[in-house]
């Protein structure tokens, strides 16, 4: 199920004639990444919802980065390519890829070509209960063509011509429509990954795995609910009714990361917002993001970010000052 060629003009037409983004492609390579510290870019959703959208039709290469906002990619004609962890995939025409928050990756463009980039604010989604631990167990990055997910592929691609279609007519409340069928897309890869991590095992052991899905899921809601507060590793196995050293060994098995450092990441993104966002002395942010001491926030938010909570602030407040 690709783009007939009636449908590939009629998009094409409609996002070069700026009705759809106030945009008729961008003008220089690198126009698409507007803030680039480093490898990170700061995408600038200018007046939208959290959402960003190009009908992108450049050559140039975009050098690899990574951003908090999720990325979706789908050709519209000929192929692209994207690089992850040192390997390219190769997107066919109406092939569609999704590129999770915080995943390091490149773009390389073939001499022609178009092709559809949205990226949105997965921080929009976190506000829903369980939204956060249904992307964290999401892959870092995922390919939909109609050969190799026969049932997925149709469904993610009627909501991408959803969303495009919402983006040309900009009716009243179109941004949450448009958030609705993102919200679709991921509730149905969350439901995916959990029925396909359930059949993967014999009969007999699909009902312990949904339940230590289950049980996943509820420490990480627990973690998400508290993670400002004093909790440990054997209160939230507790909570689930595991014992210490069975709930850390199901956590990392399942989560790919341990109780500790799922539990620092929820409070760095929260430090990283709060740095960004308010006022707050560097001490404060870390007492409100559940740290205990200022010297353990900055030792493992610069394990995170490769720069001091101050350092960080500092780059933000510049980067808001080149926007202007």
């Amino acid at each position: 199920m690709t783009f007939t060629i009636a449908e590939n003009k009629i998009i094409k037409e409609k996002l070069l004639s700026k009705k759809l983004f106030g945009m008729a492609g961008n003008k220089a390579g690198r126009d698409m990444i507007e803030i680039l510290d480093g490898l990170h870019e700061t995408i600038n959703y200018g007046d939208s919802l959290g959402v960003r959208m190009y009908h992108n039709v450049e050559y140039e290469d975009y050098p690899e980065h990574w951003h908090t906002g999720i990325e979706i990619i789908m050709p519209l004609t000929l192929d692209y390519t994207i690089i992850v962890g040192g390997k390219r995939y190769h997107l066919g025409r109406g092939d569609i890829i999704i590129i999770n928050s915080g995943v390091l990756h490149a773009l390389e463009a073939p001499p022609a070509g178009e092709r559809i980039i949205l990226q949105f604010d997965s921080l929009l989604l976190y506000n829903l209960k369980g939204m956060e631990t249904l992307l964290s167990l999401l892959p870092e990055i995922i390919i939909f063509t109609e050969k190799s997910e026969p049932e997925l592929y149709p469904y993610v691609y009627q909501r991408m011509k959803k969303i495009i279609r919402e983006y040309d007519e900009k009716k009243t409340f179109c941004e949450i429509v448009i958030y609705a069928a993102l919200l679709e897309i991921f509730v149905k890869l969350g439901r995916d990954f959990t029925d396909r991590a359930m059949e993967s095992g014999e009969t007999a052991d699909r009902a312990r795995q949904k339940e230590y899905l289950e049980t996943i899921m509820r420490a990480c809601n627990h973690i998400n609910a508290h993670y400002q507060e004093n909790i440990t590793l054997e209160e939230t196995a507790a909570v689930c009714g595991f014992s210490k050293f069975h709930f850390t060994r199901i956590f990392k098995q399942y989560m790919d990361m341990t109780f500790y450092e799922y539990l620092n990441a929820k409070r760095v993104k929260c430090a990283e917002g709060l740095l960004y966002s308010t006022q707050m002395s560097v001490t404060d942010i870390a007492l409100n993001s559940g740290f205990s001491s200022l010297s353990a926030f900055n030792r493992t938010f610069k394990s995170v970010n490769d720069c001091s909570p101050s350092e960080f602030r500092n780059k933000r407040v510049a980067e808001l000052a080149n926007c202007k």
